[in-house]
Formats: C-alpha cells, structure tokens, sequence
C-alpha cells in the first residue's frame, strides 16, 4: 500500500500524542532512571520530559547533542541537539562526558539494568531481534544503494537498555534481517547478546505508528503488545516484513486521558507540535 498517514480515527489527540503518552507510562515510577532520545527523536525526548513532570520525578533527562541534563523546557526542541534543550538545564555536559556515562552504562547512583528507564531510537532498518540499521542498505559496502546517516551514538545501545522508536511502519523499515548492524539489539535471538555483551540488557520496547512490540523473554523475537485506536492486526502483520510473535487477544492501546493531554499540551509541548507530525503505514 501508498504510504499514508495515521490517523487514531478521532480529533481529540494525534497519534504523536498518543505515542508519546505512551512511551511515558512505561518510565513511570519513583526510582531513579534515565531518559532521552536520539539526535531527531523529538517524541521520546517529549516522552521523556513529560514522565519527569508527571509519573517519574526522579527520572535524569539526558540530551546528548545539546549537552544538557535535566532541561526545563515547555516548547518542544526540535532534537536533542536542538539548544532550547538546555533551558534551565541543571549541568551542561561535554560530549566525552556523555559518551563516557552511556558507555559503562550508567545513570547517577549506579549501572543501568532494565528497570532503569530508556532512551529511545530508531533507524532506516529494524529486524525481529531488535537490530537496527543506520549504515546503508544495500551492498557490499562501500557499494550500497542508500547510504545512512551513520553509527554515531547508536552503539551506545549495545551498553544499556533502549527503546526503539519509528516514525513509519512498513515493510521496508520492519525487515527480517538488517543490511548492517549500528546498535546490536538481541543479535541472533537467544543468548547471542548475553554472550558477546557481558550479560547487559537489550531492547525493551518498540513503538511504531501503528503499534506497541516488546521481545520475548527467551528467544528475544519481537512480539505485539497492543494495536493503537483505529487500526488491526492485520494492519500490522500485513506491514510487517518478519513474523511477529502474536500471543491471544491483541489489546488497542490505552487512549490518553484528558488529565495527560493536558499536562503534555500545557508542560511539554505549548506549541502544539505534535498535534501536526506525520506518522505514516505502508510505502
């Protein structure tokens, strides 16, 4: 099918909203976590200062290109490079710095594990095991037929635990094996990632415009959590270019509250930019 944008079949949220509401649920808690997003990830970097605000005030929100923690913005920065970032921020952190902390996984107080919260980022390709590709495709290389924006802060995910974000679900994005690996998620599946990476967690989620995965607890494949308002199943399986685990009844994504919209609407985004961003199914 034509690329088209998604639509949750109502006015009263976007599907930006939605996402990013629930992208925020999941950090919810009182422990201390991390958040952020990569270069362009304007939604879970939204997400990500929505949970501090609301469900997760100990939650450390960490822009990498722009250098910040803790930033204290209420109009959505267009990336995490983007220097709106850095108003109110607590520190401005150097670059080395950054690398370091994600490189040894850490947060403040400690190591990272699961339960610890997450960044969220996306790539050109995704795989089944949660591998993503921000490289090429095509090949061998150099020889490919699209070249990408490149591995820079993608590896970082082989040293903690992330969410994979996309603004598209399509098959050429969702494949069954990615061209090239810039951030390993679960490898080949079962303990391939424990083996090589010292025992440190993988992916945790991966939310689209049209669903939520997460991965299984043994083989690590992504499997469907829930199908957001105004789609199916086969919405997604027909878009989908791997086979996905699909346990019993597939539930629809919890709508947002009004209480949600409105602390997001009025604390994250007052300009109203996720209102108007175009999430897209098929190619």
């Amino acid at each position: 099918m034509a690329a088209q944008q998604v639509t949750p079949g109502t006015d009263r949220y976007s599907m930006a909203e939605l996402l990013v509401i629930a992208q925020a649920r999941v950090l919810a808690g009182e422990e201390e976590k991390r958040g952020g997003g990569g270069a362009n990830a304007v939604m879970p970097l939204a997400a990500s200062r929505l949970a501090q605000l609301t469900v997760a005030p100990n939650l450390w929100l960490s822009t990498g290109g722009a250098g910040s923690m803790n930033g204290k913005f209420n109009r959505l920065p267009l990336g995490t490079w983007d220097p709106s970032c850095d108003i109110g921020a607590e520190c401005k952190n150097y670059m080395m710095d950054v690398v370091d902390t994600f490189l040894k996984g850490r947060v403040p107080g400690g190591r990272m594990s699961a339960g610890d919260g997450m960044g969220s980022a996306g790539g050109i390709q995704i795989d089944k095991f949660g591998n993503t590709n921000m490289i090429g495709i095509g090949g061998p290389h150099p020889k490919m037929k699209v070249r990408g924006p490149g591995t820079v802060g993608t590896i970082w995910t082989a040293c903690a635990p992330q969410g994979l974000f996309v603004e598209h679900h399509n098959k050429r994005l969702l494949v069954e094996k990615v061209d090239y690996i810039s951030a390993p998620g679960w490898l080949d599946g079962g303990d391939s990632r424990a083996k090589l990476l010292d025992n440190r967690p993988g992916p945790v989620f991966l939310w689209t415009p049209i669903c939520v995965c997460d991965f299984t607890e043994t083989e690590h494949r992504m499997r469907l959590v829930s199908v957001h308002p105004g789609y199916t199943v086969k919405d997604v399986v027909d878009n989908t270019g791997f086979e996905l685990v699909i346990e019993g009844d597939i539930p629809t994504t919890t709508a947002p509250t009004d209480w949600e919209l409105n602390a997001l609407r009025t604390l994250v985004d007052k300009d109203r930019r996720l209102k108007t961003r175009r999430l897209t199914i098929g190619v």
